[in-house]
């Protein structure tokens, strides 16, 4: 299936970033998880672009991004510059919009932490940066080595399709289909990568779990949850320092199960 909105590219921090990048008006910045692309926003750009200009990246070694090189950060003291300079690349002003979703949080979260002042407002949906966080099982598959190599060598459609559906019944198997198709050897590869560099959640958030709730003091957030998540854990949701609201029958992909509901907490705001 044809890409209905080409990506642009963009030079930050030495790295070359795939982007969606329409629309006009107060930027949003959204940022998809594991195993994802900006491929997870579609449905939802050709709305969104008539009120914003909207930003959806493929982070590095994922759909149209290039594989980051072997010295990569992908913690938060590596994030935090990359998507400043990102966002800086595209000349974004302050104002911007953030929408996270899994491993979006631990991604673009520390800049977020670092630089408060360039947002207007911080939607979260079904992420982690707890120090306490537990993997699930699948991830504590990636994280070891060759099981985790092995795991990504055998992975027909159907397994993937239905792995993706546990985690969120309500997903659109459309949805499910494309990712599998975007998740090519490269994002297999950076996939390892990202799992293994945070599976030590104490050290890899270390003081930036506080730091996030005084930058969530400081700007508008909302957190929209699916419960039926069966990867990061509801109780979760109340640890992002404001009221989380659940979706007792959407999962985790709470963006696709329930788009209504995403674009009102997405407006709420924009007011």
């Amino acid at each position: 299936m044809s890409d209905p909105f080409p990506a642009k590219r963009v030079s930050a921090a030495g790295l070359e970033v795939a982007t969606t990048d329409v629309g006009q008006g107060p930027p949003l910045l959204l940022m998809h998880g594991n195993p994802d692309s900006r491929d997870s926003w579609r449905e939802h750009v050709a709305e969104l672009s008539t009120r914003y200009r909207v930003i959806a990246p493929d982070f590095p070694g994922y759909g149209d991004s290039p594989e980051p090189p072997a010295d990569f950060d992908f913690r938060p003291a590596g994030q935090a510059p990359l998507w400043q300079a990102f966002a800086d690349a595209l000349g974004l002003e302050d104002g911007i919009l953030l929408v996270v979703h899994d491993f979006g949080g631990p991604w673009l979260l520390p800049w977020f932490t670092s630089q408060p002042e360039r947002f207007a407002g911080l939607l979260i949906l079904n992420t982690l940066f707890q120090r306490d966080f537990r993997w699930h099982a699948w991830a504590r598959v990636w994280q070891t080595p060759l099981l985790g190599e092995l795991s990504t060598w055998v992975g027909p459609r159907f397994l993937f399709r239905r792995e993706m559906r546990r985690g969120d019944p309500g997903l659109p198997l459309e949805h499910a289909d494309r990712a599998h198709q975007h998740h090519h050897r490269a994002a297999r590869r950076t996939m390892l990568r990202t799992y293994r560099a945070w599976a030590d959640m104490p050290a890899a958030v270390g003081a930036w779990e506080e730091r996030l709730l005084e930058a969530v003091a400081q700007v508008p957030t909302r957190v929209l949850w699916g419960a039926r998540d069966p990867f990061i854990p509801t109780r979760l949701a109340a640890r992002f320092g404001v009221e989380p609201r659940l979706l007792p029958e959407a999962g985790h992909w709470v963006h696709l199960s329930a788009p209504a509901e995403f674009l009102a907490e997405l407006k709420q705001l924009s007011v």
